[in-house]
């Protein structure tokens, strides 16, 4: 099989465009042979004439020659993506980071936390942890939307209680609708029905919500090196160069994105929601 080199871009052509949210599209592309995408890591995207950002996985490590990246329209490059159509090309390049560790988690009960588009690098884990015969435990999704039109991949939620996810939603906003909890995904936590030592706990979302998801969960017995979360960051190389990310003693690019609540820390790495986009 022929190898994939990560730091040249690759001209990615767009099969499909999902339109998950009014700001929010879930976009298919093409893969080079020999890519491999697990979960948690990310791809630079770049539009010519727009710039370039970083953009995590959405798709499952199993997808083959496709990949799936979810995008929300958020600044400059990622409108100038948002106008883009069905055959039009970007530019990728990685994959870049470490992925979710995912040994941990064999013969675990798991928690799966998410805010807003932080549910797009968490997606490929509820596949992963949900194909037969894998030896993972139950699992519990808890995920926290402003409002129920902006909850993503409703469809695929609504599926997940048949594969015995245990399923919770809440949303900031309700409306006429929504019979759903309206509040905090704080307020969810003490849904948890599992032996808190062993149980391995994946987080995204905004700053806000993982201090508070951490402490939590960590104050009701979870221990710190099995919290596990993603840190955003102002990338710009992606590759550990230009020092953008750079926190704690570690590049979040490279030494993460993805890290435990134990090395959070003790090397005081504090993440920067205000990815640019």
């Amino acid at each position: 099989m022929k190898s994939h080199n990560i730091y040249t871009p690759f001209s990615a052509e767009i099969r499909s465009i999902v339109k998950e949210t009014a700001d929010v599209h879930l976009y298919r592309f093409s893969l080079p042979e020999g890519t491999v995408c697990p979960p948690g890591r990310f791809f630079m995207v770049s539009l010519w004439g727009a710039g370039e950002v970083p953009i995590s996985i959405a798709s499952h490590s199993e997808a083959g020659e496709w990949l799936e990246l979810c995008i929300r329209r958020t600044g400059h490059v990622t409108s100038a993506i948002d106008h883009l159509q069905e055959g039009d090309q970007l530019w990728l390049r990685g994959p870049y980071g470490n992925g979710f560790p995912l040994e941990i988690a064999e013969g675990a009960e798991i928690v799966i936390v998410a805010g807003g588009i932080g549910m797009a690098p968490l997606r490929p884990l509820l596949y992963e942890f949900t194909v037969p015969g894998k030896g993972y435990g139950g699992v519990t999704l808890i995920y926290g939307s402003r409002t129920p039109e902006e909850i993503l991949f409703k469809e695929e939620i609504e599926n997940y209680t048949a594969r015995g996810i245990n399923v919770k939603l809440c949303v900031d906003r309700g409306d006429g609708s929504w019979s759903g909890h309206v509040g905090l995904v704080t307020d969810l936590l003490g849904d948890i029905r599992s032996d808190m030592q062993s149980t391995v706990a994946y987080l995204c979302g905004p700053g806000i919500m993982i201090q508070n998801v951490t402490r939590d969960l960590h104050r009701m017995g979870i221990p710190h090196d099995r919290i596990i979360t993603t840190l955003e960051a102002h990338m710009k190389c992606g590759v550990g160069k230009c020092g953008h990310c750079y926190a704690g003693g570690k590049y979040i690019c490279t030494d993460g994105p993805v890290f435990t609540y134990r090395e959070i820390i003790e090397n005081r790495i504090t993440g920067d929601t205000r990815r640019s986009g």
